[in-house]
């Protein structure tokens, strides 16, 4: 019994350590606000609010009743009023049935008519935003990629990070974001009738970069498009642009994600990846001519154990009767077929004309 009693101890002082980290086994937040579209989100966060304080309540809303206390004994009916009165989500996972994000700057809360405040005076509510350093500028698409700088911009960063955490599993950086570039997508609302009823652009999924890696092969600390813009091919963009930014960055031309990706970034870098080497290799390898990966890795900038994993991934390798591997032709072919794949017209979502790096 003892030893049953220590063990549980130590998993609930594990569980409290990740909470206190923003790491949860389950969502704890139930619908993200994001400007027009409302959308569940994938994982926890407990970094939205105070480890001291109660789950309703946001954490700098918890900071801010307290700070206004006078005192130890009024502070401490504060915390009583709150967790006394804070309301019990029809889900008991749940911590906040809601969360108002601010689609310009990610600034947040859990009040409607506060967001609607916020946003009418939002600094960045803007046609393009005033913050970063424009990358990437495509009129026809229309998207542009900016850059901004953790140190430079601080709080838009955090809150860029914070609401990330929600889509992304291992993400754990959300405060220190000096050390950290983050390479953001804007684009235009689009509807079926591929009309742009607003005319503002609208952040839709971001990159971070670590500005000095301790491997200088990792060219990207995570990858996220927000729900309501997927399926749209922007991983592919932004993908196909860190590569183009690779390239220009000294060290890092043969290079590639901080593993490990959460599922959606996986899946992102893998149909790259394929889709890139199936039309390289039909291209400019011969049937008999001998499969090599450092040629693979300096004609794509891919890491060797990225250009591995993918072909691994398509099922093209075979082993020889003595021992080797080698490429299966007939099996990349098939690949190509089975996932309407023209090598010969190999489609790419940037626009090398439009990179401003």
């Amino acid at each position: 019994m003892l030893a049953t009693a220590k063990s549980n101890s130590k998993s609930s002082k594990h569980e409290k350590d990740n909470e206190f980290y923003g790491v949860l086994n389950e969502p704890n937040i139930g619908k993200v606000v994001f400007g027009n579209y409302e959308f569940d989100t994938w994982y926890g966060n407990a970094a939205y609010f105070s480890s001291q304080g109660p789950h309703s309540i946001l954490g700098y809303e918890f900071s801010n009743k307290i700070v206004n206390a006078t005192g130890q004994k009024d502070k401490k009916k504060v915390i009583e009023r709150i967790s006394e009165t804070e309301s019990k989500s029809k889900n008991d996972s749940l911590w906040l049935d809601k969360l108002y994000i601010c689609q310009y700057c990610f600034k947040y809360t859990d009040k409607e008519q506060f967001m609607g405040q916020h946003q009418a005076v939002c600094p960045l509510n803007s046609r393009f935003p005033s913050i970063g350093e424009l990358l990437y500028r495509d009129d026809e698409s229309p998207y542009f990629i900016i850059r901004v700088r953790g140190f430079m911009h601080q709080l838009f960063c955090q809150a860029l990070s914070l609401f990330g955490k929600l889509f992304l599993e291992d993400k754990s950086v959300y405060y220190n974001v000096d050390a950290f570039d983050y390479y953001i997508i804007y684009g235009l609302n689009q509807n079926l009738d591929h009309t742009f009823p607003e005319e503002k652009f609208v952040p839709m999924g971001f990159f971070s970069k670590e500005v000095l890696s301790w491997d200088e092969d990792n060219n990207l600390a995570c990858i996220c498009v927000f729900p309501p813009f997927q399926r749209r091919h922007l991983g592919s963009l932004l993908i196909e642009f860190l590569y183009a930014l690779a390239r220009v960055t000294p060290g890092q031309y043969r290079s590639g994600p901080e593993f490990p990706l959460s599922p959606y970034g996986k899946m992102s870098y893998l149909r790259y990846w394929s889709r890139k080497l199936a039309s390289i290799l039909l291209q400019t390898f011969k049937i008999n001519e001998e499969f090599n990966l450092a040629k693979l890795a300096d004609i794509t900038g891919f890491r060797k154990e990225d250009i591995l994993l993918t072909l691994e991934y398509m099922q093209i390798l075979q082993v020889t009767s003595d021992g080797g591997v080698t490429l299966s032709f007939g099996n990349l072919n098939q690949w190509c077929s089975e996932n309407n794949v023209d090598p010969l017209q190999e489609k790419t979502m940037l626009n090398p004309n439009c990179l401003l790096i």
